[in-house]
């Protein structure tokens, strides 16, 4: 009978003490469920606003660079240095502006995704793989800290809202402020630089991940348009890195690489 009612009584004691600490993992539990959930919802908040008016500057920059591609860059093979007219100014200010504008689009991402994990989105986690790629060594055309300062460049504050500027408002300032053309001289120098093969296909290359991008994000082509791409106006060095460094390591779920790369086999 002694043993019965110590049994009783420790089981009552430690059915007390279970209840606080069941309690505690229940809230814990509770607690990072809620956080995750919390997380997804702003990461397709971000993606719902975002996505579409990046995907639009993205088929900007495409459409343009593809444009050059099929010309060979030649409006910057003749383009005089330093810029002397005003029809000059406006072809160049048309290339920086593109590559400007979408970049402000990323810095905006950056903003609007920094309480969000996109990578709990499916088109987030795709988003990210792209900018990684794009951001990456041997993709980038100019260093990261001066890529985010030239998309700084192009982000006017309305309120509590960030949007891209116009582009007149944006040739008037490359015009007159000699700092927004201090900050924009790097990628300035990379087109300039175009009346020469190897710069030529740097800018190609980027301009086929861009490609790649708007194909996988918006594969019906609701927002943007699809375009075909130049396969014949890259090297084979070019396509070799493509397959190597992009998307064999970045990128390996691009659908379709040989619309990009042409359909001859191409070695790593």
């Amino acid at each position: 009978m002694p043993n019965l009612t110590l049994r009783l009584i420790l089981t009552y004691v430690s059915g007390i003490a279970t209840i606080p600490l069941a309690q505690r993992l229940f809230g814990s539990l509770f607690s990072e469920l809620r956080g995750r959930w919390q997380s997804a919802v702003a990461a397709r908040r971000v993606v719902d606003t975002q996505l579409d008016p990046l995907l639009k500057a993205a088929d900007e920059l495409q459409g343009k660079l593809r444009s050059l591609a099929e010309e060979d860059f030649r409006e910057f093979r003749v383009l005089p240095n330093p810029v002397a007219q005003r029809k000059d100014l406006v072809n160049l200010c048309s290339t920086l502006y593109l590559f400007a504008q979408f970049w402000g689009r990323l810095e905006i991402l950056r903003r609007e995704s920094f309480h969000a994990d996109l990578s709990r989105n499916k088109k987030g986690e795709t988003l990210l793989r792209f900018l990684r790629s794009l951001e990456s060594r041997r993709v980038r055309l100019v260093d990261r800290a001066w890529q985010r300062a030239i998309g700084e460049c192009a982000i006017a504050e309305t309120g509590n809202r960030a949007e891209v500027i116009q582009f007149k408002s944006f040739v008037e300032q490359f015009d007159s402020d000699a700092r927004l053309r201090d900050w924009l001289q790097p990628l300035e120098h990379i087109l300039r630089d175009c009346k020469l093969p190897r710069a030529r296909q740097r800018v190609l290359q980027y301009g086929v991940v861009v490609h790649a991008l708007i194909d996988t994000l918006d594969p019906k082509h609701l927002t943007t348009r699809e375009r075909p791409a130049y396969p014949n106006k890259l090297s084979e060095q070019a396509k070799r890195d493509l397959v190597g460094r992009v998307f064999g390591v970045y990128l390996p779920n691009v659908q379709n690489t040989t619309k990009y790369l042409g359909r001859k086999r191409v070695r790593r």
